[in-house]
């Protein structure tokens, strides 16, 4: 979705699972009773357990959000699972329909009409391939596919629709919007739309423009699974500003703060990870091993390790790379936490622990270390990359990676976090020694 640099970003949280084939046969009158359907503008109103939920239609073309495009039948089975008058279990085979997964997690896909930018595509893809137990196969002669196109926004049909369904790019050079949108296409919803939506953000309506309004739905019907916990680093998250009619933030905490999120990095969080690893199952991704002590290597160099100058232990102190040295100031215990993070800790001061320093979110922001309190800034991403090397981004700043500036690789060089590049300044491999 396009949005003016709005791809709202995080899975997981949210998935519709499709359990089994539904015909679309006259479903969802029940007794007579037809559901109760407001249209004005072009949006139309369903009311699921008292929640309002909008859907745009733009020239037969029905939207559930500004990159989400419901085919007729999935917009025919949500106007029936409104009926007030259903049943339960008639609701719940209805929305069981309404998103179907890949079959056998293999998804077939055609980049044709991409021209010469399909390197980030491919990006994408692979990124999705290495977590998970899908598998994407460029397409010869199946019948159902992914046709990724440029557009003038991003969008995509959410789960597998039938036939060759379009994934609509604009940002065809950008890998993390790329994931984003076939996320949708895999079956997985935005994650401020969860259920819990109420329990963990604010929606703020009075800065949304009407027309807009149907990107923050909430959809609490039978069928719709919440996973994990409410996810804020997810890849399927909006960002605050999200379509802001006035600079104010559209979605809060529910203290007011706002929240930093991946976009538009291709930094899939623990919890999208985990996500995707419920909706296709057979496959069990354990992502680098913890409690082991590694020493980190730049994909620049091999040589070059992260290092605490001086094996000093002052809170404070800044990481360098510098050449190996087989020393513990250059040796890392690596932890993960309940939620999938890391904790990277020198061997030569284990109380101490990698840190963003000053909690800071702008690029060129250093790293340091500092006496570990299980701060969001001393935990980190740790997501696999080719030829063995990961990518590390902090918690506190998902849409930023630890980053060997300008490519320096000499003796010294400050260590700090930048956007997502995609280089091997931006690349690590963890060797045990």
């Amino acid at each position: 979705m396009k949005t003016n640099k709005k791809i709202y970003l995080g899975v997981f949280s949210a998935i519709l699972l499709c359990i089994s084939v539904f015909s679309c046969k006259k479903q969802g009158i029940e007794n007579g009773v037809e559901p109760t359907v407001k249209k004005s503008d072009q949006m139309h109103e369903f009311n699921f357990g008292g929640n309002k939920i909008l859907i745009k239609e733009d020239k037969g073309t029905y939207y559930l959000s500004d990159d989400i495009i419901l085919t007729e039948q999935q917009f025919n089975l949500l106007k029936a699972n409104s009926n007030a008058a259903m049943s339960s279990t008639a609701r719940a085979l209805i929305m069981n329909s309404l998103v179907k997964r890949w079959t056998n997690s293999i998804v077939y896909y055609s980049l044709s009409n991409l021209g010469a930018d399909t390197a980030s595509s491919l990006k994408a893809m692979q990124y999705i391939a290495r977590v998970s137990p899908l598998t994407f196969v460029q397409r010869t002669s199946q019948a159902n596919y992914i046709n990724f196109v440029k557009s003038t926004g991003n969008s995509s049909s959410v789960g597998m629709v039938g036939g060759a369904q379009n994934l609509n790019l604009y940002n065809y050079n950008t890998p993390g919007i790329i994931i984003h949108e076939i996320f949708h296409a895999l079956g997985v919803m935005h994650e401020q739309c969860r259920t819990d939506q109420s329990s963990n953000v604010v929606i703020h309506p009075e800065n949304i423009p009407d027309d807009k309004e149907f990107n923050f739905n909430q959809v609490s019907v039978s069928g719709y699974t919440n996973y994990g916990n409410f996810d804020f680093e997810s890849i399927m998250m909006y960002e605050p500003y999200a379509f802001s009619s006035n600079g104010q933030p559209t979605i809060t905490k529910l203290d007011g703060s706002t929240y930093q999120t991946s976009y538009p990095a291709a930094n899939m969080s623990p919890t999208d990870i985990a996500g995707i690893n419920q909706l296709y199952t057979g496959f069990t991704y354990t992502g680098l091993p913890a409690n082991i002590s590694y020493e980190i290597a730049s994909a620049l160099d091999n040589t070059k390790l992260l290092n605490v100058p001086g094996s000093a232990t002052a809170d404070g102190t800044q990481i360098i790379l510098y050449t190996d040295g087989n020393t513990n100031n250059a040796r890392w215990n690596v932890t993960k936490n309940a939620d999938g993070y890391y904790t990277l800790s020198p061997l030569h001061a284990l109380s101490k622990a990698l840190t963003v320093v000053g909690n800071g979110v702008a690029n060129g922001t250093k790293l340091e270390i500092r006496t570990n309190t299980g701060d969001p800034t001393q935990q980190f991403n740790i997501t696999p990359e080719a030829s063995g090397y990961y990518i590390i981004s902090p918690r506190s700043v998902p849409s930023k990676n630890v980053d060997v500036p300008g490519s320096n690789t000499a003796n010294s060089t400050l260590l700090n976090i930048w956007s997502y590049g995609g280089a091997n300044n931006q690349k690590f491999k963890f060797n045990t020694f």
